[in-house]
């Protein structure tokens, strides 16, 4: 099967109706009624054998009666009927069926439902959207395959949005509120269930169609995130903006999500790491979602400048400056530096008790003054640093931006630059902003959505340095067993490690740590125990060989092992102290997290994720997000950190953990010390895990 069985679903210009309700209050009903309502003008089959007629269609007994091959059937029947409904439908000649039915993973019982349905898509070569979905909408070829209430209006409106959910009633709500602003949508996809095809197959598909320009994803749990993550970067790429909004985030919340679709959710903070880094736009409501869809579709695409580049302000009040201020740092958004022309330019153009710097405060006065307003947001539009425009008016701002719309349209088309309105706390009509919409103008109730609103464009603008990295080749490395394969496998991950020995119980330290230098960490043996911190079996900054002696005298006692070998490590030099920690995980596969090591990781839980292979920028960028971030930038007077030497650790780190053979389900460095610039890093301790072993250096 190929997404172009997708085509006819959504181009449909014939469609068999298995199951189709005579009683249109039905929800086996509503579909005849809703395609009629949206003004489908191909032909409809009703299939049902206790009905000669339905809605005045003649009804025909089985899909093999119907007198021409539908295009797409919409699979209406009892869960254990829809296999062999499937197979009725590929021996007509239909490639593709969309089934609205529950009693499948989602109930109990239900697994043989899907696990015969997927059978029989897989033999019969059908694309099958859902089951227990609501269906999908398809707004230029007025094909709507739903039972759902949100579907029922004469009036659409197409814009280049497409809605992937994983829930029937979210996907509804989105494609509802788009179309009641007047904004729109082009295809809707509840996905249901996924027996046959999943979110990324949808996701595949939407990306080639030439009305798509926005992807809005509603996620509760993936089956395949690797190939999502694979298929979000080719459309970032290619130029499409993604926003999702992702559930099941706390462990309750996942359990929700888990008995809705048959799925158990991955943790949230690994979903939101990946998939950010894929460049989605995350958001954290229903509302944003919606909002997000609407800032993205309208806005064009942001350049951005690699120097003094950032957000300028055409600010009438003077109050909201600081805030704006605050709201777009704490996006992570820059403020424009504007040029000396633009500053002298404007200082000559405006009264002397205004601000020119930006953010501006231009003062109620160019609101009496036509040619003072038109001057100072020329100039400030067009100022060569101006990657972003807002306009911030007043009290009377709703009628002063409608009586402007016309110049401010025109400075949004003449200079390409995304143009946010911020008002004072007011809201514009449905009206009203669909006739800023047509001239590519955003609208914001305060400042602190203008700056969310402009976080979401610049998160989707392409970076300023573009990298695409495949892991580096290498020759396999064995899992390793024992610590001093450990310590073999850190070489060649060229990860700088302590000097060691290992103390037998019939040494003496003085002689058998005459290579190693004081003070030393004292350690039980990996083989020996897993929790050497927690039962007492590591002392550190042992400076004597008699303390050594003592120390491993202690550990085997502790251990009951009078024979058993003791780990002697040198004291790895302060620095900052990180966790790296590579592992498959069952969504996304092989990643990556990177954070504040020792006990930090667990106090503060500051992690990044990243998926493997790792680029430079991957890891910057999730380093940015960290409060580690400012530790190795050098915090309270401490020296910087050798982040550079970090970075590259943590790639080659990667690069290794994938060419483990047989595959580690985790290897973890745990504390790898990053020490003061220009001196590198060095793995202090390390775990590694089988699915049935973990073994620590």
């Amino acid at each position: 099967m190929t997404l172009a069985h997708l085509n006819p679903a959504f181009r449909a210009q014939s469609i068999a109706l298995l199951g189709l309700s005579g009683n249109p209050s039905k929800m086996t009903g509503a579909p005849l009624e809703i395609l009629r309502l949206t003004g489908f003008t191909g032909r409809l089959f009703p299939v049902n054998p206790n009905h000669k007629e339905i809605g005045g269609l003649p009804a025909f007994p089985d899909v093999a009666s119907v007198p021409e091959v539908p295009d797409v059937a919409l699979i209406m029947l009892p869960a254990a009927a829809c296999a062999q409904a499937v197979r009725d439908c590929a021996a007509k000649g239909i490639k593709a069926c969309v089934i609205t039915s529950s009693g499948f993973e989602e109930t109990e019982g239900g697994a043989v439902n899907s696990a015969a349905l997927r059978q029989a898509a897989n033999d019969c070569d059908m694309a099958v959207v859902g089951p227990n979905c609501e269906g999908l909408w398809s707004v230029r070829s007025r094909v709507f395959l739903t039972f759902g209430s949100a579907a029922r209006r004469s009036e659409l409106h197409h814009a280049p949005v497409a809605v992937l959910s994983q829930s029937g009633a979210i996907a509804g709500a989105v494609a509802r509120h788009l179309q009641e602003m007047k904004l729109g949508c082009a295809y809707v996809v509840s996905v249901g269930n996924e027996a046959v095809l999943t979110i990324a197959d949808y996701l595949e598909w939407a990306m080639e169609q030439d009305d798509v320009r926005v992807v809005v994803l509603f996620i509760e749990g993936i089956r395949d995130g690797t190939r999502l993550l694979h298929l979000i970067r080719q459309a970032v790429a290619r130029g499409l903006r993604i926003v999702a909004l992702k559930s099941g985030n706390s462990q309750e919340g996942s359990k929700a999500a888990a008995s809705h679709t048959g799925k158990i959710a991955s943790a949230f903070n690994i979903y939101q790491d990946l998939l950010s880094c894929a460049g989605v736009v995350l958001v954290d409501s229903l509302t944003d979602l919606i909002s997000a869809a609407e800032v993205l579709v309208t806005a064009p695409d942001l350049c951005r400048h690699k120097q003094s580049g950032g957000v300028s302000v055409f600010s009438i009040p003077g109050g909201t400056r600081a805030m704006t201020v605050d709201h777009l740092q704490a996006h992570g958004v820059p403020m424009a530096v504007f040029s000396q022309h633009t500053v002298t330019s404007l200082e000559t153009c405006l009264p002397g008790f205004g601000c020119v710097e930006n953010p501006t405060d231009l003062t109620g006065q160019v609101l009496s003054s036509p040619h003072m307003f038109n001057e100072s947001l020329s100039l400030i539009a067009r100022d060569p640093q101006t990657e972003v425009l807002i306009v911030q008016v007043a009290n009377k701002g709703p009628q002063d931006v409608m009586r402007r719309i016309d110049l401010l349209g025109d400075v949004a088309a003449e200079t390409g630059v995304p143009v946010v309105i911020t008002f004072l706390g007011d809201a514009l009509p449905p009206e009203a902003r669909a006739l800023l919409r047509a001239r590519r103008l955003l609208c914001a109730q305060d400042p602190a959505e203008a700056a969310r609103f402009i976080g979401w464009l610049y998160k989707t603008a392409p970076p300023l340095v573009q990298e695409d990295r495949q892991a580096k080749s290498m020759e396999p490395i064995p899992f390793p067993n024992a610590w001093q394969q450990m310590a073999a496998w850190l070489t060649a991950a060229s990860m700088k490690i302590p000097r060691w020995r290992v103390l037998q119980a019939h040494e003496a330290a003085s002689t058998a740590c005459r290579s190693i230098s004081y003070p030393v960490a004292v350690k039980a043996l990996p083989g020996d125990s897993d929790h050497k911190t927690e039962l007492g079996l590591l002392s550190l900054n042992v400076h004597t060989a008699d303390e050594v002696d003592r120390e491993a005298a202690r550990i085997r006692k502790a251990l009951d092992l009078p024979t058993a070998g003791i780990l002697i490590q040198e004291m790895a030099p302060a620095g900052v102290e990180v966790v790296l920690a590579a592992s498959c995980n069952p969504d996304f596969g092989p990643v990556i997290a990177i954070g504040m090591g020792g006990v930090a990781v667990e106090l503060f839980e500051d992690i990044a994720w990243v998926a493997l292979p790792a680029s430079e920028a991957d890891i910057r960028a999730a380093l940015s997000t960290l409060r580690l971030a400012r530790l190795l930038a050098g915090f309270r007077g401490k020296p910087r950190a050798d982040t550079d030497a970090l970075v590259q650790a943590a790639i080659r780190f990667g690069d290794a953990f994938l060419a483990t053979a047989p595959r580690a389900s985790e290897i973890e460095i745990n504390p790898l010390i990053v020490l003061p610039d220009g001196q590198g890093v060095i793995a202090v301790d390390a775990l590694f895990k089988t699915a049935t072993e973990t073994t620590h250096v």
